[in-house]
């Protein structure tokens, strides 16, 4: 690991948040961004809020495709239906 500097957010990252936090949870991202290689807390808060959402994606998708597995019509087919059954167009 070099010491040269590194970006801790996108380059098209032009947004701030804003965020109230007790001392435990300042000091306790503080580390956490030091482990993780980013420079504040706020780059650590930023990487684990993406972290947090690519996951809830996975987890949607794997849900979806084990549905979809247990119904082999498929979600888009028993959507199609319904809506034939309701009279939409």
């Amino acid at each position: 690991m070099g010491w040269d500097s590194k970006l801790s957010y996108p380059p098209d990252a032009t947004r701030s948040v804003s965020v109230k936090a007790t001392p435990a949870q300042k000091s306790a991202w503080e580390v956490a961004a030091s482990r993780h290689g980013k420079a504040s807390a706020g780059a650590f808060l930023a990487w684990a809020g993406d972290l947090y959402l690519a996951l809830q994606r996975a987890y949607h998708d794997a849900i979806q495709a084990h549905d979809d597995s247990l119904n082999p019509v498929g979600y888009a087919e028993e959507v199609k239906r319904r809506e034939e059954r309701e009279g939409k167009p």
